[in-house]
């Protein structure tokens, strides 16, 4: 049975003014220091009112790390959203990435922060590792820093050209066995086989770029629809307050008629004024 274990949790952000980011950099660098020693990868998310984190490794690791950001005083109710057994890690070679740097980070964090009503107790433990782990795979490809060292990370092979033109061949041995026959220097052995490698680099790279842009028109969606989520709440809080103060009107004329319809008629309405505002004096 495999040992590793993660744990995701939040926490409110105690840090402010200007001591908020050369403290962020203490908090990235202990950590980085302290999860290398006892095998933890992880990353870290932080806006101006929390921190959303992921320890991933040894059990034993994970709840030492754990403990002692509890007792961190830059850190307050710090809440745990899930912990359990993994198979693999999801964060395998960074000690602890930190991303959220940019406008779309803090857009997924703000909007996940919203979706809970800014309580720490009810953020999905689901959504904040896919936000986080989707947001360190992008930056990897996009080859922005995310400022985080690799920890036993393999050193990148260089490429093998002889291997990929087997492979290529392989895959179409007639066009291997026709580029043999037709090599006359060592420049055109493999000819098409290297094609075929660029058309599918190119692909690749096209894939990735309507990926990208995919994944931001769908953010945008989701930030439109919780601005239009908002706007909503906003209407029905005005719709209830009118409602309310009809009620209130219809209960003080219900009280007795004969005595309200024997009143002094009251000045008549100016031109541009509701019958609202009179009503209110009414009442008043």
């Amino acid at each position: 049975m495999s040992d590793l274990y993660r744990l995701v949790y939040a926490s409110k952000n105690l840090l402010t003014g200007a001591e908020a980011e050369a403290a962020v950099e203490q908090i990235l660098a202990a950590s980085r220091r302290n999860n290398e020693r006892v095998g933890v990868t992880g990353a870290l998310m932080f806006n101006g009112g929390a921190f959303a984190q992921v320890l991933e490794g040894p059990q034993k690791g994970v709840e030492e790390t754990f403990e002692r950001i509890q007792r961190d005083p830059r850190h307050g109710d710090v809440t745990v959203l899930e912990g359990g057994p993994i198979k693999v890690r999801g964060f395998v070679n960074w000690s602890m990435a930190f991303v959220g740097q940019s406008a779309r980070g803090q857009a997924l964090w703000n909007e996940l922060a919203a979706e809970s009503g800014f309580d720490l107790k009810r953020l999905d433990a689901d959504a904040v590792f896919t936000m986080l782990h989707d947001l360190v795979l992008e930056e990897e490809a996009l080859g922005g820093p995310i400022d985080a060292p690799a920890l036993d990370a393999p050193a990148p092979r260089s490429l093998d050209v002889s291997q990929v033109r087997e492979e290529l061949a392989r895959l179409r041995p007639e066009a291997g066995a026709r580029a043999g026959r037709d090599s006359t220097s060592p420049d055109q052995e493999g000819a098409v086989p290297v094609a075929a490698l660029a058309i599918l680099k190119a692909a690749l790279v096209d894939e990735r770029g309507r990926t990208m842009e995919l994944r931001g028109t769908v953010d945008e969606l989701r930030v439109a629809m919780a601005e239009i989520h908002v706007a909503c709440d906003r209407l029905r809080a005005e719709r209830d307050l009118w409602m309310h103060r009809a009620r209130t009107l219809v209960a003080v004329l219900n009280e007795d008629p004969q005595e309200i319809r024997s009143a002094p008629r009251g000045p008549e309405v100016p031109a541009g004024q509701s019958m609202v505002a009179v009503s209110d004096r009414a009442v008043a």
